[in-house]
C-alpha cells in the first residue's frame, strides 16, 4: 500500500499549486527590481549554461516524480482510493516545486553574490517559471501520469476526473 502523505483535496491541490507559481514569480520580480534590474552586465555566457543547466536538470527531476507511486490494491473502496491518490499527487506536486524551484534559488543566491544585477534571476526565472507552471499544475497530463501509476493494478482511483470535476 502506499504511503499517502497528505489529506488534499483537488481544490486545495489546486490552489496550492497557484499559490506557489503567483510567490515564486512575485518574488523573482521583486529581486529583479531589488538588485538594480538591467543596470549590471549581463551574465557571462558560462554562468548562464550554468543556470540553464540546472533548469533543465530540476524539469528531468520532476518529470520522474510520477515514477515513484505505488500502485493502489484493486480491491481498495472506490471513494479511498481517490482520497489516497489525490493525496499521493498532492506530495508529488510538492516534491516538483523542490525541484523546480532549487534552481531559482540558486540564482538569486548568483544575483546577490556576483556583480550581475538582477540578470540571473532572468535567465534562471523566466524558463524555471515555464517549468514551475508545467510540472506543478495539475493538468490532465500531470494527473493522467499519476493516475496510471497508482491504478496499474486494477484501482479506479478517478484522479483525473476529481480535478475536472472542480
Amino acid at each position: 500500500m502506499p504511503s499517502v502523505e497528505y489529506d488534499a483535496t483537488p481544490a486545495e491541490v489546486r490552489s496550492f499549486a497557484l499559490l506557489q507559481i503567483g510567490l515564486t514569480g512575485g518574488f523573482l520580480v521583486l529581486l529583479f527590481f531589488m538588485l538594480g534590474g538591467d543596470d549590471a552586465p549581463f551574465t557571462p555566457i558560462w554562468l548562464t549554461v550554468v543556470l540553464l543547466v540546472l533548469v533543465a536538470a530540476g524539469a528531468f527531476l520532476s518529470e520522474r516524480v510520477w515514477l515513484s507511486a505505488s500502485p493502489l490494491p484493486a480491491d481498495t473502496d472506490p471513494a479511498e482510493a481517490e482520497r489516497d491518490a489525490v493525496g499521493i499527487f498532492a506530495a508529488q506536486t510538492v516534491r516538483k516545486l523542490i525541484f523546480c524551484e532549487t534552481p531559482m534559488l540558486v540564482a538569486v543566491v548568483v544575483a546577490f553574490v556576483a556583480d550581475h544585477g538582477g540578470w540571473p534571476l532572468v535567465v534562471a526565472g523566466f524558463p524555471g517559471m515555464l517549468v514551475l507552471t508545467y510540472e506543478v499544475w495539475p493538468s490532465p497530463r500531470n494527473t493522467s501520469l499519476t493516475a496510471a501509476m497508482v491504478d496499474s493494478q486494477g484501482a479506479e482511483s478517478r484522479l483525473v476526473e476529481s480535478f475536472l470535476d472542480t
